[in-house]
């Protein structure tokens, strides 16, 4: 199980497993979202580089949607993410989430945030200075407001090198970069979501890049820094951008100056 995949919501359709490069995705004979070769069959693309994950629209497409927030041409994508494709949701997903170590005296912690990029507490930043409580009761440090959300649904404890998360006796568990998790050690960058739309990223000070799982020998990269529904145009190259309007405005200026200077002679 190992590679960064497009999950379907009960696997009834095989897993789509992403390559590093482009992979373009349309729709097979049946309608079902595949890889296709011919560019007027592609909806969307997937890039993988050393800059992260990337979807880009193709022209004139409608209907996709990142954690239900519409993309019309390019959004940086985190493992974990819902991609919407007009009319099925395909899960970004990674390696199996593994279990979280043994539940003992935690060792110093570095500082890390629960910070939420999706649903309630968007851009809500939860320190991990101790360990948190996430669930429906008043209590919780993380309120969770969903029918059927138990009271304590889990517990996040801060490690120094992640966050250990422990469920509590809740009925369906949470989820870990797009897989059902109940224990699980998250570590800088992953993203778990809390019933249906709480969506949260685990961030430090200093967080490592996560390899890419299919081919540690690449060296490829994927960046779990991302706000939710950030789009960014793909770049070509590392050129400075020129600020065109600013010379514009400046070499107007100057003609301008020069006609003040000898149209008064």
């Amino acid at each position: 199980m190992n590679g960064i995949r497009l999950q379907f919501p009960n696997r009834e359709h095989d897993d789509l497993i992403l390559t590093p490069g482009v992979c373009a995705v349309g729709r097979d004979d049946a309608g079902v979202p595949a890889f296709v070769d011919a560019p007027e069959r592609t909806q969307v693309q997937f890039c993988i580089d050393r800059r992260g994950l990337w979807l880009q629209v193709s022209d004139g497409v409608r209907g996709v949607h990142v954690n239900g927030r519409p993309v019309r041409h390019v959004a940086m994508l985190r493992l974990g993410d819902a991609i919407h494709l007009d009319g099925y949701r395909l899960t970004l997903c990674g390696t199996r989430p593994v279990p979280p170590p043994d539940a003992t005296t935690p060792p110093p912690v570095s500082p890390m945030l629960l910070r939420g990029i999706g649903g309630p507490h968007h851009g809500r930043a939860f320190p991990l200075e101790r360990p948190i409580l996430v669930g429906r009761s008043r209590t919780c440090d993380v309120q969770v407001d969903e029918p059927g959300f138990a009271d304590r649904h889990a517990r996040l404890e801060p490690h120094a090198e992640g966050v250990a998360l422990r469920d509590l006796g809740s009925e369906a568990g949470s989820t870990v970069d797009g897989w059902s998790a109940r224990h699980a050690w998250l570590r800088p960058g992953a993203q778990v979501l809390f019933g249906t739309r709480h969506r949260f990223v685990i961030e430090a000070p200093t967080t490592p890049p996560l390899k890419l799982p299919s081919d540690p020998s690449l060296g490829l990269e994927l960046s779990p820094h991302r706000s939710e529904g950030e789009h960014a145009p793909l770049e070509r190259g590392g050129t400075l951008r020129v600020p065109w309007l600013l010379l514009a405005a400046l070499l107007m200026a100057g003609l301008l100056s020069l006609l003040l200077l000898f149209g008064a002679r």
